[in-house]
């Protein structure tokens, strides 16, 4: 009976060995492909060795039987067979959780968190292989721009939790009207992509008339019935342009004349584009002038109004062309977001600033550096890395950087925003909201946002005195920052006695040309070595 046990322990274990076998094999099948599938084909032939020579050993105990010795090697080589079949199993669930886990932040990347649509990354690799095809196989390809009419009249009238409700509504109608080989991506805002492979100019008509017809229905948002139309820009490749981002530029020419005459939908026409052409020379100048670093950059102090002490320098993009002039960067700012280079100009800025950041060190000055992103900045989430990149490359803590983003933007993308500045929370950059009571105020996106300061905008600063409004404004909004534990800076001082009386409603740090006006590096660097005392 005891020999009989032994056995059937030698036939469990090869029994464990040869169950391994399948675990072994699906890691070596999924793994194979990133390099790491002969080690784990190596581990297969292994354990059929093992097999073997369980099976060898169990005969020769049937034949020369049993000895005290066996017992102790039969129960080592039991242990050995559970100790296999336990590793490859919790290999198999690991690698698998680990894939899942791949899955889901590919997921995170690609796709918009509010809609689950792909978002723009997605949008630009997809479109890169629709023109790469059309190319090849010599046929068209269409690409439609689409933006809500009166979400904004939505937002500020019921708030953002129904405008997002809203966008979450018309996705299935939006994908209802088009083919399954068309792609739909969500740009941010109320603002969709929908790619149209080898598709026409009528045929291209055709969909976006059908999408118009299907948005006049009213959409059911809990309790209410809103109803929003839509205005489509359409434009062809290759006759409208030969890469996504100006097949994209054209489509949202096209869209703006939509809109703004009421079409429904437009075809992008290069003889009513009267400005298409001033626009791709100034696309062009301001690539070069990032490339070629002919951007020059200003610095602004932010002091702490109670001590008088230094706290930030804010730093503002300046862009003087020998043929244009000088552009305001309300101009070209807004611009480059709209033509794609705005994540350009801001790695940019931000690499230039902080390497004159690092120089300003040496004369041992304890304050901060505020730099602007845009909205699209903060939808990108290779942006967090290529900061991370920038700060290791000139050796500057996170934690001597703020990032300032406008209300608006911050309020526009909640989910996506709160994601993304979250992540630079986690780094140890410093957040603020520039421009706040300019935009649509929500004090539950305001606690929701990880932002450690708000910056008043200087439209109610700077006639605080004279107006009795704007001042009320600007105390409720330095009460609603203390409550909710934030800083607060107030922009455009341009008196004493403004920033006296921002001093008596108990305003943390303000800016302005009382204090100093935006300064080039090298006035402000003489600036910080006479005036880094408190300011009277």
């Amino acid at each position: 009976m005891l020999e009989i046990a032994l056995i059937t322990i030698m036939l469990i274990s090869i029994g464990f060995l040869a169950a391994a076998l399948n675990p072994v094999w699906v890691i070596y099948k999924n793994q194979g492909s990133l390099g790491q599938g002969y080690a784990w084909k190596l581990l297969g032939v292994l354990i059929i060795v093992f097999i073997l020579g369980y099976i060898i050993y169990s005969y020769s105990l049937l034949q020369s039987g049993i000895k005290h010795i066996d017992f102790v090697l039969i129960f080592i080589l039991f242990s050995g067979s559970c100790f296999v079949l336990a590793v490859v199993k919790l290999s198999l669930i690991s690698i698998k959780e680990i894939q899942k886990i791949n899955l889901l932040e590919r997921h995170h990347t690609l796709y918009d968190s509010l809609t689950n649509l792909p978002n723009r990354v997605l949008l630009n690799e997809t479109m890169s292989g629709a023109i790469a095809s059309a190319k090849r196989n010599k046929t068209a390809l269409a690409i439609m721009l689409m933006d809500l009419n009166n979400f904004k009249e939505v937002n500020d009238t019921l708030g953002h939790y129904y405008g997002d409700r809203l966008l979450q509504c018309i996705v299935p109608t939006l994908k209802k009207e088009i083919r399954e080989i068309d792609m739909i991506s969500r740009l941010g805002g109320d603002e969709f992509a929908v790619i149209l492979p080898d598709t026409d100019i009528e045929d291209a008509r055709i969909i976006a008339t059908r999408i118009i017809d299907a948005m006049k229905q009213p959409f059911a948002v809990d309790q209410h019935e809103l109803n929003i139309g839509i205005s489509i820009g359409i434009a062809q490749y290759p006759n409208d342009g030969i890469d996504g981002d100006s097949l994209l530029q054209k489509a949202d020419v096209a869209m703006y004349i939509a809109k703004k005459n009421s079409l429904g939908y437009s075809v992008y026409d290069l003889n009513r584009d009267k400005n298409s052409i001033d626009k791709l020379i100034v696309l062009g100048k301001l690539r070069k002038a990032i490339t070629n670093s002919l951007l020059t950059l200003y610095y602004q102090p932010i002091i702490n109004l109670h001590s008088g002490k230094l706290y930030s320098l804010e730093v503002l993009t300046r862009w003087h062309d020998e043929e244009l002039g000088n552009i305001c960067p309300d101009d070209f700012i807004p611009f480059a977001e709209r033509s794609g280079v705005i994540k350009q100009l801001s790695l940019w800025v931000l690499d230039n600033a902080v390497e004159q950041y690092m120089n300003w060190q040496k004369l041992k000055l304890d304050f901060v550096l505020s730099v602007n992103l845009s909205a699209r900045d903060i939808q990108d989430e290779t942006m967090i890395n290529d900061l991370r990149v920038i700060l290791s490359k000139h050796k500057m803590p996170p934690s001597q950087l703020n990032i300032e983003i406008t209300e608006n933007s911050m309020m526009h993308e909640s989910d996506q925003s709160h994601h993304i500045l979250s992540e630079l929370n986690q780094l140890g950059i410093s957040l603020s909201i520039d421009d706040f009571g300019t935009g649509f105020s929500s004090l539950a996106y305001l606690k929701k946002l990880s932002t450690q300061s708000i910056k008043i905008d200087k439209s109610f600063v700077i006639d605080m005195l004279d107006d009795c409004s704007d001042e009320v404004i600007v105390r409720s909004i330095i009460d609603i920052a203390h409550n909710l534990g934030q800083d607060i800076v107030a922009e455009g001082i341009e008196t004493k006695e403004c920033l006296e009386r921002l001093k008596e409603l108990n305003c943390s740090y303000g800016q302005g040309y009382y204090i100093c006006k935006p300064l080039p590096q090298m006035e402000i660097t003489s600036w910080l070595k006479e005036n880094h005392k408190d300011i009277d």
